[in-house]
């Protein structure tokens, strides 16, 4: 049973399977494929589990792991552990079936290399789970880096 907290949220629940694409100035543009998946324990929060591959040869390309704090008035926070080294803390709101965050920190560890900022917008459309990515890394503004589109399974 959802507590009312989280109901906002609701609609990120299940797993999500589908293909997105990056760019960036520091690497080549890339597509891939993606697994994401919501849950919950009865408590105000989504846990959060996601990996990609790539299309082609199916090798792992990326793993995060996190929680979706709800507050109340549709504010969320978010606590995620990224595989390349690095712990995202962000804030922001949910409002119908759009969820957007800004980082408030980013600590790497001692061989990650240095996010300055990350920005995220999920929305629900026609339903399709579609997300945003910016980021702000090695000297460069924020700015896009992924955008995916998937579907519930």
């Amino acid at each position: 049973m959802l507590v009312d907290q989280l109901k906002p949220l609701a609609f990120l629940l299940g797993t999500w399977r589908g293909s997105g694409s990056g760019v960036y100035p520091t690497v080549d543009d890339f597509t891939y494929e993606e697994e994401a998946v919501f849950t919950h324990t009865g408590r105000p929060f989504l846990a959060y589990l996601q990996k990609t591959w790539d299309p082609d040869s199916g090798r792992p390309m990326h793993s995060e792991t996190g929680i979706f704090r709800a507050l109340e008035g549709g504010r969320i926070e978010l606590v995620m552990s990224h595989a390349f080294g690095i712990a995202e803390v962000a804030e922001g709101a949910v409002s119908g079936s759009t969820l957007e965050t800004s980082s408030t920190a980013l600590v790497s560890t001692g061989t990650a290399k240095t996010v300055e900022a990350v920005a995220r917008r999920m929305e629900l459309v026609d339903g399709e789970l579609r997300y945003t990515i910016q980021m702000a890394f090695g000297g460069h503004p924020l700015q896009g880096h992924l955008e995916a589109t998937l579907l519930k399974v």
